[in-house]
């Protein structure tokens, strides 16, 4: 098969990738390569039609690309009165399921026992926070921390670990204890700032 005729396919498949993802940002990501690639190989063969279309793909990306990028979210956290909450109980009933999956050691009872906070971003519920507080210096072990599927970029997790004028702090958090779910866990808490103790992982807010 002629090395062009390849990278049609690649760039074909590319773009097909991309209208899988969940997550907007990474969806634009991966069609722009593939439209700057389709675009390419349409200039290649001669398939002017192919080469604009996708080239208006491609640029169509980047401004969104670039929308994205500028655009400063608002986050907020909400401490839930009852874990009878309307909105807590559609969270379960949309997302209860990937939960549990990516969660293995959370359970559902746990919430009795512990205090709830839903995440909102641009006035959209967005992920679940859970804790249970271990001391009264502020040290709480963290039992649920769940964003949606397509808010997955890092930036709530900014906000609640990251940002200065914290929210968790003002909850009274100081110390978070996390025991990891698996690797792929343990990844995301080494990026967004926990160290490992033994067979969990800390992180202090200053």
């Amino acid at each position: 098969m002629p090395l062009l005729e390849i990278f049609g396919y690649i760039a074909s498949v590319l773009i097909a990738l991309s209208l899988m993802m969940s997550n907007i940002k990474q969806l634009r990501w991966i069609n722009l390569f593939g439209a700057a690639a389709f675009s390419a190989y349409g200039y290649l063969i001669d398939a002017y039609p192919v080469f604009i279309l996708n080239g208006w793909v491609a640029i169509v990306d980047i401004y969104y690309l670039v929308r994205i990028y500028r655009e400063k979210d608002q986050f907020d956290l909400v401490r839930l009165k009852s874990v009878k909450s309307p909105l807590l109980n559609l969270l379960k009933e949309r997302y209860g399921k990937d939960i549990t999956e990516l969660c293995h050691h959370f359970k559902w009872q746990q919430l009795d026992d512990s205090i709830v906070l839903l995440l909102f971003r641009n006035m959209k519920p967005v992920g679940l926070f859970v804790y249970k507080e271990l001391d009264s210096s502020g040290k709480v072990e963290v039992m649920l921390d769940y964003i949606i599927p397509e808010d997955r970029d890092f930036k709530a997790a900014k906000f609640m670990f990251s940002t200065q004028d914290n929210q968790l702090k003002q909850e009274g958090i100081k110390h978070l204890v996390v025991t990891p779910n698996d690797d792929k866990h343990e990844v995301y808490l080494n990026r967004v700032g926990f160290t490992k103790q033994d067979n969990t992982f800390e992180l202090k807010l200053i």
